[in-house]
């Protein structure tokens, strides 16, 4: 067993994710050389801006809901191999919600993955004056504690004191309150953003326990797998992969692509946006989430583009592709009343929700066989509440070869497309992950007319 260095951050059920104090610890640290890999406890598809600025590496997730601990295991190391410290960030409140649709960037549920990674954890609680401190409900599994918002500088030698004496753990640091730094966070101006982090991390350094940090993120050795993580065909047959890349597209899970990797792709980007055709010899095209309604008049004009999809949908090829990316592939974008022609590929017309929720927690089962799986085949993921998908008043297509893939309706095919709302995290998803290699293919030919 290793001694992965690993610390898991419990900061407020109520968000954001992630804490400006675990900003200004990644800021901190970073400032020293440290290159530290931070994990959200709930996947997203998109990653936190302020994370890549900070640490160079991109934001990663870990979701217990998603993940059995094998594959938590299997992901986590592989995201921090390069990495001198992994933060996994989440809340330990028992109540927490799986999801909340109001407030998307609420942490997750950090305990099962602490318990599956065996990870020393810290918790971020409140720094309040010393005559009127009290401590928040805590578990008792503790191994540190990060005081947060400082007010007077003067007072954190008492406060430690305090907590250390009531709780019998140590403090390894405090962040000042800082209020104008917390609130350049939420700036569009990149160098407010920049120096709010700056001066957060500068912060977190005048307070931190260097040594002790280290030490904790050692302590613990790495559990053993808890169970065998699915073969994912390495070394198998090498496949296309062009994925889309641009202003309009680009959410997908960091371990997606390496995902695809890993089964033998050699991935290629493109541009709907700017690109007139498809990577040369694309075995499956790959189109993720994304803001295609920011784009709607440049995309509805790249008729190349669109005639090079349905070329390759008529072909017997496969696309897949999730949320604003299989909006695009409708007949019709409609944003605020209007309506866009997009590339005609599945039978709906995809409409922006006037209140659009975060992302739910979802379970769906396959009611027909495509390329993806057999039917019965069940997948879980994120649904996205960013759209309504209106059925074609007219079916262009015989049943057999186009329609809704499940009884909710949020999964279409046409021939070899599939296009889904629901956001799917592909290492997590042993059972499916090898369709997309092309290796328990159902594939759906036809001559194009």
């Amino acid at each position: 067993m290793s001694r992965t260095p690993r610390l898991a951050l419990a900061t407020s059920s109520t968000g954001p994710e992630p804490a400006p104090a675990v900003l200004a610890m990644m800021a901190g640290l970073t400032g020293r050389k440290w290159r530290v890999q931070h994990f959200r406890s709930r996947a997203k598809p998109t990653n936190d801006g302020c994370v890549g600025q900070i640490t160079g590496l991109p934001g990663r997730h870990l979701d217990a809901w998603l993940m059995r601990p094998e594959v938590c295991h299997a992901v986590f190391l592989r995201g921090c191999r390069h990495a001198d410290l992994a933060i996994v960030e989440g809340t330990l409140d028992e109540n927490a919600p799986p999801i909340d649709l109001r407030n998307p960037n609420r942490p997750g549920r950090l305990a099962p993955i602490a318990d599956a990674l065996g990870l020393p954890r810290i918790a971020v609680i409140p720094a309040q004056r010393p005559e009127a401190f009290h401590l928040p409900p805590l578990p008792e599994d503790l191994d540190a504690i990060l005081l947060d918002g400082l007010d007077d500088p003067e007072t954190f030698g008492c406060l430690r004191r305090i907590v250390e004496m009531l709780l019998k753990k140590p403090v390894i640091g405090a962040v000042e309150s800082l209020p104008q730094a917390r609130e350049a966070l939420g700036s569009c101006e990149p160098i407010k953003v920049i120096g709010g982090l700056a001066a957060l991390g500068e912060s977190f350094l005048r307070f931190a326990d260097l040594d002790a940090v280290r030490a904790l993120a050692v302590s613990r050795e790495m559990p053993d797998l808890p169970g065998e993580v699915p073969c994912l065909g390495v070394g198998g047959r090498r496949f296309r992969v062009a994925y889309a890349h641009d202003a309009a597209f680009g959410g997908y899970f960091p371990d997606t692509l390496e995902t695809l990797e890993a089964l033998g792709a050699e991935l290629v980007e493109f541009s709907p946006l700017r690109d007139e055709s498809l990577p040369d010899g694309a075995d499956l095209v790959l189109i993720g989430c994304g803001t295609p309604e920011l784009f709607a008049d440049d995309l509805a004009e790249n008729l190349s583009l669109i005639a090079a999809l349905r070329s390759h949908v008529c072909r017997g090829r496969r696309i897949y592709s999730e949320g604003g990316g299989t909006a695009y592939l409708g007949r019709f974008l409609i944003v605020g009343g209007r309506r866009y022609p997009m590339a005609g590929i599945f039978p709906f017309d995809a409409e922006l929700r006037a209140n659009p929720t975060g992302p739910a927690p979802v379970t769906r089962t396959l009611s027909r066989p495509v390329w993806l799986g057999p039917r019965g085949t069940t997948v879980r993921g994120y649904r996205s509440g960013r759209w309504r998908l209106h059925p074609a008043p007219e079916a262009d297509d015989c049943p057999a070869r186009s329609g809704p893939l499940t009884a909710s309706r949020d999964m279409y095919f046409r021939y070899n497309a599939v296009g889904s709302l629901i956001h799917l995290h592909l290492a997590s998803l042993p059972e499916v992950v090898s369709a997309f290699a092309g290796t328990n293919r159902t594939l759906i030919t036809h001559r194009a007319r």
